[in-house]
């Protein structure tokens, strides 16, 4: 297994995960009462009544391990790198580019010189190494970074070393060249967009989201102050490549974000005459998810779309979760396919269990995509909501919120399938 971000995020969650008491979906903590032996045969034969030391039980009882430890890691690794987007993301691409102009500045001034030395391959390959060294420790854990950039003894180095071991004048400046153009590139707005980009995120918050490997998903990530989406999608242009996710807004306010379909540039609401299957869809909007339906659907225009039922999650929501995430999960495809799945973390597996409102009805157990979810129900929107939920060390996760009881439902698992939240 390749080291990354994403398994050490997994590992050390993990281990943190199973080390916590009070799971959920557990027993209670356990206790090992010391049994008393019997007098040995030594014993017996004398007579002597030796009086058997009994143990004292441990101070510490024995931590019970967490229910679906695997999934609360991979949540809790997914969170988390949603986090550095929304948080880290612009300082470490600004002091990105700062790294990288040192380079250049290193390499214009080598190119300036009359005669080249050993010191100024000395000069090259510390800046490259210097270059490297962030990008490792900062940007490799969130991207598949091109070699030249996380190494620093890179092709470049390697050229002009031994341009310089042969004193070969035209080779050093063919290779100065080169390198400067390299630099330039890989710090333009271009390549960061394509190889470094915020929205969409390509490389490891996908490959998390989506462990299976499959490449067909966009997944989008709604919190109250940042937006992105994952796809795997990384060519030049993403607007006829067949994974052109995009965001509709309707006139009620509400969004769509993972719709994805060839278009054209300036691609707007009004350009579709296709609908959702049984006219409804689900939308983001007001902090929440809604169900928008089209009670004109002869007419057949997104536009004619109005929020049916809303706040959908807002009886499952908690006052101070560590983290609250929605996300849709929807796939490469003319269709309007938009799963929600609602996330929070918590500091600990205690406050996860105490921050689960008790009030919320709830009907056994079912699996979805092999993983075991609690069936709950509520009121919102004026109307019973009938919904799926998890609980997996300091994660909880809500999903699929309809009217539409569960028994009703086709195959509520289908958009699950491939996600981190399946089991199989």
């Amino acid at each position: 297994m390749p080291f990354t971000r994403r398994n050490v995020l997994a590992a050390a969650a993990l281990a943190q995960a199973t080390a916590l008491s009070g799971c959920f979906g557990g027993g209670g903590d356990t206790e090992t009462t010391p049994t008393d032996s019997g007098p040995t045969d030594e014993q017996s034969a004398t007579g002597t009544a030796t009086a058997t030391a009994t143990q004292s039980p441990s101070a510490t009882p024995t931590a019970t391990p967490v229910a679906d430890a695997e999934l609360a890691a991979a949540t809790t690794a997914i969170v988390d790198e949603y986090a550095w987007f929304r948080d880290d993301y612009d300082s470490a691409l600004t002091q990105f580019r700062v790294a990288v102009g040192s380079v250049y500045d290193t390499l214009s001034e080598i190119q300036s010189a009359s005669e080249r030395t050993e010191a100024d391959v000395t000069a090259f390959r510390e800046a490259s190494t210097d270059l490297a060294s962030f990008v490792q420790s900062t940007l490799q854990p969130h991207f598949d970074v091109d070699a030249a950039l996380r190494i620093g003894d890179n092709v470049y180095v390697r050229d002009f070393e031994r341009a310089v071991s042969r004193d070969d004048q035209q080779l050093q400046d063919s290779v100065l060249s080169r390198a400067k153009s390299y630099y330039q590139r890989v710090r333009s707005s271009g390549y960061v967009a394509n190889e470094l980009s915020r929205r969409p995120v390509h490389d490891s918050l996908y490959d998390m989201l989506v462990p299976s490997g499959a490449g067909d998903h966009i997944v989008a990530l709604v919190g109250d102050e940042f937006v992105t989406w994952a796809h795997p999608d990384k060519t030049e242009s993403t607007s006829d490549d067949g994974v052109a996710q995009h965001t509709h807004e309707f006139p009620s306010g509400y969004r769509v974000y993972t719709h994805a379909h060839d278009h054209r540039t300036g691609h707007s609401l009004r350009d579709h005459t296709n609908e959702p299957p049984l006219n409804e869809l689900y939308a983001y909007g007001d902090g929440d998810v809604a169900i928008l339906e089209d009670a004109a659907s002869w007419r057949e225009r997104l536009d004619d779309f109005q929020p049916a039922f809303t706040g959908l999650f807002a009886p499952l929501k908690s006052e101070n979760p560590a983290t609250a995430l929605t996300l849709f999960l929807g796939t490469i495809g003319p269709n309007f396919d938009s799963t929600p799945v609602y996330v929070e973390t918590f500091e600990s597996v205690d406050a996860a269990q105490a921050a689960v409102d008790d009030d919320i009805g709830t009907e056994g157990t079912t699996t979805l995509a092999g993983q075991e979810w609690e069936r709950v129900f509520y009121d919102a929107a004026d109307t019973t909501i009938y919904a799926y939920r998890l609980r997996a060390g300091s994660a909880v996760v809500a999903a699929l919120p309809s009217d539409v009881p569960w028994e009703r439902r086709r195959d509520p698992a289908a958009d699950l399938k491939g996600t981190w939240l399946a089991g199989e």
